[in-house]
Protein backbone atom coordinates (compact mmCIF):
# COMPACT_ATOMS: atom_id res chain seq x y z
CA UNK A 1 0.00 0.00 0.00
CA UNK A 2 3.13 2.45 0.95
CA UNK A 3 4.04 1.67 -2.92
CA UNK A 4 0.89 2.74 -4.21
CA UNK A 5 0.48 5.59 -2.21
CA UNK A 6 4.40 6.25 -3.02
CA UNK A 7 4.01 5.66 -6.82
CA UNK A 8 0.62 8.44 -7.04
CA UNK A 9 2.25 11.24 -5.12
CA UNK A 10 5.37 11.01 -7.54
CA UNK A 11 3.33 11.82 -10.49
CA UNK A 12 3.04 15.16 -9.22
CA UNK A 13 7.45 14.87 -9.08
CA UNK A 14 9.17 12.71 -11.79
CA UNK A 15 14.43 8.50 -19.88
CA UNK A 16 17.39 10.94 -20.06
CA UNK A 17 20.97 10.99 -20.11
CA UNK A 18 21.85 11.17 -16.43
CA UNK A 19 25.39 12.13 -16.89
CA UNK A 20 23.84 15.91 -17.04
CA UNK A 21 21.96 15.78 -13.87
CA UNK A 22 22.92 16.30 -9.92
CA UNK A 23 23.53 12.79 -8.47
CA UNK A 24 20.83 13.18 -6.08
CA UNK A 25 18.20 13.25 -8.49
CA UNK A 26 19.91 9.74 -10.26
CA UNK A 27 19.37 8.24 -6.79
CA UNK A 28 15.81 10.01 -6.91
CA UNK A 29 14.76 8.76 -10.08
CA UNK A 30 16.64 5.24 -9.76
CA UNK A 31 14.25 5.20 -6.57
CA UNK A 32 11.72 5.81 -8.22
CA UNK A 33 12.15 3.80 -11.26
CA UNK A 34 12.37 0.65 -8.73
CA UNK A 35 9.49 1.41 -6.96
CA UNK A 36 7.33 1.33 -10.29
CA UNK A 37 9.35 -1.61 -11.52
CA UNK A 38 8.68 -3.30 -8.48
CA UNK A 39 4.58 -3.07 -8.07
CA UNK A 40 2.61 -6.30 -8.28
CA UNK A 41 1.53 -6.86 -11.18
CA UNK A 42 -2.22 -7.56 -10.37
CA UNK A 43 -2.22 -3.95 -8.73
CA UNK A 44 -3.37 -1.91 -11.49
CA UNK A 45 -4.12 -3.00 -15.38
CA UNK A 46 -1.68 -2.31 -17.60
CA UNK A 47 -3.59 0.63 -19.07
CA UNK A 48 -3.33 2.53 -15.74
CA UNK A 49 0.85 0.82 -15.34
CA UNK A 50 1.22 2.61 -18.81
CA UNK A 51 -0.36 5.75 -17.39
CA UNK A 52 1.79 6.05 -14.26
CA UNK A 53 4.92 5.10 -16.15
CA UNK A 54 4.70 8.10 -18.74
CA UNK A 55 3.70 10.37 -15.94
CA UNK A 56 6.65 9.55 -14.15
CA UNK A 57 8.58 10.01 -17.31
CA UNK A 58 7.01 13.32 -17.52
CA UNK A 59 7.54 14.57 -14.33
CA UNK A 60 11.07 13.81 -14.60
CA UNK A 61 11.18 15.73 -17.91
CA UNK A 62 10.08 18.82 -15.74
CA UNK A 63 12.78 18.22 -13.08
CA UNK A 64 15.75 17.99 -15.47
CA UNK A 65 14.36 21.30 -17.42
CA UNK A 66 14.87 22.94 -14.41
CA UNK A 67 18.04 25.08 -13.65
CA UNK A 68 20.15 22.81 -11.57
CA UNK A 69 19.70 24.48 -7.81
CA UNK A 70 16.24 24.00 -8.45
CA UNK A 71 16.68 20.35 -9.74
CA UNK A 72 19.00 19.73 -6.45
CA UNK A 73 15.70 20.99 -4.02
CA UNK A 74 13.19 18.92 -5.94
CA UNK A 75 15.31 15.73 -5.82
CA UNK A 76 16.04 16.04 -2.35
CA UNK A 77 12.18 17.11 -1.52
CA UNK A 78 11.36 13.56 -2.98
CA UNK A 79 14.00 11.57 -1.54
CA UNK A 80 12.86 13.52 1.89
CA UNK A 81 9.35 12.02 0.50
CA UNK A 82 10.61 8.59 0.14
CA UNK A 83 11.95 8.31 3.79
CA UNK A 84 8.76 8.96 5.48
CA UNK A 85 6.83 6.96 3.28
CA UNK A 86 9.23 3.91 3.98
CA UNK A 87 8.76 4.64 8.03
Amino acid sequence: MKKLILTVVMLGFCSVATADIPESCKVYFDKVENIYKNMPENTFNQEILDIIKQNLEQAKQEIIALPEDKQVAACAQGLELLKQIDK
